[in-house]
């Protein structure tokens, strides 16, 4: 670097010094994960490398060197100015004793003023606890999860406090309730960043989108809190976004998986609860929507002319529909308490009736 060029950058970072702005707020989103919020405008923040004199004792203040993402700066001190200027200034920040010993490391993510949160959506099978949440990603850049944070909402949201595994795949949040929320990144591929990154899981992006599955440790029989999810991702710039959604009751978000329907005889089929169904089925009753077309590739193509017949249990988990010629059978069952999600659509062609039918069937018709 030129002599000019050099008397440039100090006469730049000293007008930052004296005039920038600081980042408008900050908050730590996890341990050594920092996230300033920036307007966009030149501003600079001071990142400390050992916070106290007991963590400095037998250390040199200036025998620690810093590197950022993993480049030597040859900055030495206990601090290092972040210059933030629009998106650029986000990195992993690391201090080292002279002896090459790490000492401490910062993951600085930037968020944009007024940035909106994008929108959640989330799942269950049953009611035992578990739920799966996805998401899209902008299929412009690889993105990396920071965070994964699942809660109930109440009088303790603000003491939920969120804890990540070592291998950054997973995340445990707990209250002061007792409440405690597992959560797991679907397809999740562990990075090699060698030793000078502090950097959570990079996933796999060829759907342009992600997942995590959560599992409630208790399972709350009737809910009174609504359950909020977050998800803080950031970008190879190292722009934090974040997606979340309102709050939800499981009760609301519950999706059957699809059903099975076996053939008892030529004009009988028979389908029962999904293996992951909640039980007794006492408790956790289903019914059954049915639509019979005489010929139909998709289900999902042929039942907007009615809305077929909804059929009740003929035994504890059982159902039987009785067809009397050759058609094609659709199948989707719900729970019938809450007005929550129909699951996918099972198809099947029943054949030329061949003997009298075995059991009676239950359906109510004009549903």
């Amino acid at each position: 670097m030129s002599s000019k060029a050099v008397r440039l950058l100090v006469i730049f970072s000293v007008y930052l010094m004296v005039n920038g702005n600081n980042p408008k707020s900050q908050r730590t989103l996890l341990p050594n994960v920092l996230v300033l919020e920036v307007t966009g405008q030149q501003a600079q923040f001071t990142l400390p490398c050992l916070d106290s004199t007991a963590e400095m004792k037998g250390i040199l203040v200036e025998n620690i060197v810093w590197m950022v993402n993993g480049a030597d700066t040859r900055i030495r001190g206990n601090t290092f100015i972040v210059y933030l200027e629009e998106s650029f200034g986000g990195g992993n920040y690391t201090c080292y004793s002279e002896e090459r010993a790490l000492l401490n490391h910062t993951l600085v993510l930037l968020q944009q003023v007024g940035s909106k949160r994008a929108d959640l959506n989330c799942t269950a099978q049953n009611y035992d606890g578990g739920f799966h949440c996805y998401w899209k990603y902008p299929k412009q850049s690889l993105w990396t999860v920071a965070l994964v944070k699942a809660e109930r909402l109440g009088p303790s949201v603000e003491d939920t406090r969120c804890i990540t595994n070592a291998s950054g795949k997973s995340w445990t949040s707990f209250s002061s309730e007792d409440t405690i929320i597992h959560c797991d990144l679907d397809r999740a591929v562990a990075p090699n960043p060698g030793p000078l990154y502090y950097s959570p899981t990079a996933l796999d992006l060829d759907t342009g989108g992600n997942g995590t599955t959560c599992r409630e440790t208790c399972p709350q029989p009737e809910e009174t809190q609504l359950l909020r999810v977050s998800v803080c991702v950031y970008s190879e710039n190292f722009i934090l976004e974040e997606y979340s959604n309102v709050g939800f009751y499981v009760r609301e978000i519950v999706k059957p998986d699809k059903v099975k329907i076996e053939k008892v005889n030529a004009t009988m089929a028979e389908w029962s609860y999904p293996e992951s169904w909640s039980s007794p089925h006492s408790y956790f009753p289903l019914v059954s929507q049915v639509v019979v077309r005489k010929n139909c590739k998709k289900c999902g193509n042929c039942t907007g002319r009615n809305n077929g017949q909804m059929v009740t249990n003929h035994a504890p988990g059982v159902f039987q529909f009785e067809i009397k010629k050759t058609k094609i059978l659709c199948v989707r069952i719900r729970d019938p308490l809450y007005a929550s999600q129909w699951s996918d659509w099972s198809r099947h062609r029943v054949g030329k009736k061949l003997k009298k039918n075995r059991y009676p069937v239950d359906s109510v018709r004009d549903f």
